[in-house]
């Protein structure tokens, strides 16, 4: 069942296509200022929605969908497969994630959520914080005001500056009275997502009970603390896990702050090492992630004419990271504050990296 990664791309998924048309009254800067002022004031909300997936224009999947959030941050999505009614529901009660995947009878726990720095965010605040990321790398058009299942809308498209964007080309419409993002649909090469709120409701009442979830006796419980193992440690340390040395930056004016070790089990087994940078304010700056090449012919490095040692390499504008492999290992070099260094830069930096060994 793939309820899980629906999950997930149901809610970074948010639009697409392209086209043009000219307005009056309030201008794409204006609706963009109005949207990333939306998240100063999040109500709870109650929502239905339903999210297809298609390839080549074929219907591959399709799901119905049920929201709960409270103006506290807790959580409550139900999903449901209408092709073969299988179900899940995901609740985060402010303390923890369970993730319930009914005919698998296993639930996915994530615990102790409170004390861990991770983003829990509405559909409305995760649109926000998406069009916030793409105000550089995609173009926004204002298309018009349009009706969407009982909503007064404004239509924005946003394009990709290059090609080959992992966001690809958006729609998305959002309410003009809420500022709620009621449809949205994203292409990104051959497939096609849509989704589409149903209904939204902002007046309710939600109660703390609707945040608890039972789940069956005989449930298998998997904890993700278990599947997986994180540590700090040195570079000797990392060196030990990858069972060989690796590339590091070897710049003056940086500082090696932190060595992160991820031993990941489940589908994704494999040792990842992740080294953070900071300038000399001691702002993080540069995060470098080491992990044995992936063998999988889906997963190689493509040849998109950019070299980093000699080496065909990928660079993704939205998240502004360098990707290589060499020596069996795959490189990500992550890069914060886009307008601190340039391309030229991260080639000098990459230039001049030298073994762990060392």
């Amino acid at each position: 069942m793939k309820i899980k990664a629906v999950f997930t791309s149901s809610l970074i998924a948010i639009g697409i296509l392209s086209g043009c048309s000219g307005v009056t009254g309030v201008s794409t800067d204006e609706i963009i200022t109005k949207v990333l002022a939306a998240d100063q004031d999040e109500k709870a909300y109650y929502a239905k929605g339903e999210l297809k997936i298609y390839e080549d224009d074929k219907l591959e999947e399709s799901f119905t969908m049920e929201e709960y959030h409270s103006e506290d941050g807790k959580a409550k999505i139900t999903m449901k497969d209408t092709k073969t009614g299988e179900e899940g529901v995901t609740v985060n009660d402010g303390k923890s994630i369970i993730s319930f995947d009914k005919k698998q009878n296993k639930a996915m726990v994530m615990d102790d959520v409170s004390s861990l720095d991770l983003p829990n965010k509405s559909q409305k605040e995760q649109v926000i914080s998406f069009l916030e990321t793409l105000k550089d790398s995609h173009k926004y058009k204002l298309i018009g005001k349009e009706k969407v299942n009982g909503f007064e809308t404004h239509h924005i498209k946003l394009e990709p500056k290059e090609k080959d964007s992992i966001f690809g080309e958006i729609e998305i419409w959002i309410d003009q009275k809420t500022w709620f993002p009621v449809k949205s649909i994203n292409i990104v090469g051959s497939s096609r997502t849509e989704f589409a709120y149903t209904e939204v409701d902002t007046s309710t009442k939600i109660s703390d009970d609707t945040f608890t979830l039972s789940l069956p006796d005989n449930v298998e419980i998997v904890h993700l603390k278990d599947e997986m193992n994180q540590s700090n440690g040195t570079i000797e340390e990392a060196v030990e896990k990858l069972s060989k040395p690796f590339l590091v930056l070897n710049e003056e004016n940086l500082t090696m702050d932190n060595v992160t070790i991820d031993e990941l089990k489940g589908e994704i087994n494999r040792t990842e090492i992740t080294i953070t940078y900071k300038n000399g304010d001691g702002i993080p700056l540069i995060y470098l992630s080491i992990f044995p090449t992936p063998e999988e012919k889906e997963l190689a490095i493509s040849d998109t004419g950019l070299k980093i040692r000699g080496q065909n390499a990928e660079f993704m504008k939205e998240i502004n990271s360098y990707t290589w492999d060499e020596n069996g290992l795959r490189y990500t070099l992550i890069v914060e504050g886009p307008d601190s260094l340039s391309q030229e830069d991260i080639m000098k930096m990459t230039e001049r990296m030298v073994s762990s060994s060392n």
